[in-house]
């Protein structure tokens, strides 16, 4: 094969890549919530949890906290405190993703 296919062949996969709209390795595609923090937030504090399963956007889960003040947090699916909020409030209403306080 010469350069000039080769090349070609290289384009044509990078578009059908992006087309597609497959994240390429190593990249986290459209992920929300490129850093997170572990840091417990009291749940009195929260106004909003929501709650991002992994897929062709992103390849973790997304966890963002609105505070009362309107500050965004996303915060680590992995922290204790997080699993015990989501597992309290997933319960509440079954379905919905946005889980709020009550």
């Amino acid at each position: 094969m010469n350069t000039a296919t080769t090349a070609m062949i290289l384009i044509l996969f990078q578009c059908a890549i992006t087309a597609q709209g497959i994240p390429l390795p190593g990249t986290q595609g459209r992920c929300l919530c490129p850093h997170t923090r572990s840091n417990f937030i009291n749940p009195r504090l929260i106004k909003n949890l929501k709650y991002i399963p992994k897929g062709s956007h992103c390849e973790t889960v997304e966890i963002i906290v609105t505070k009362s003040t309107g500050e965004k947090v996303c915060v680590s699916p992995d922290a204790q405190w997080v699993k015990i909020i989501i597992k309290a409030k997933k319960g509440a209403k079954p379905g919905n993703k946005e889980l709020k306080p009550q």
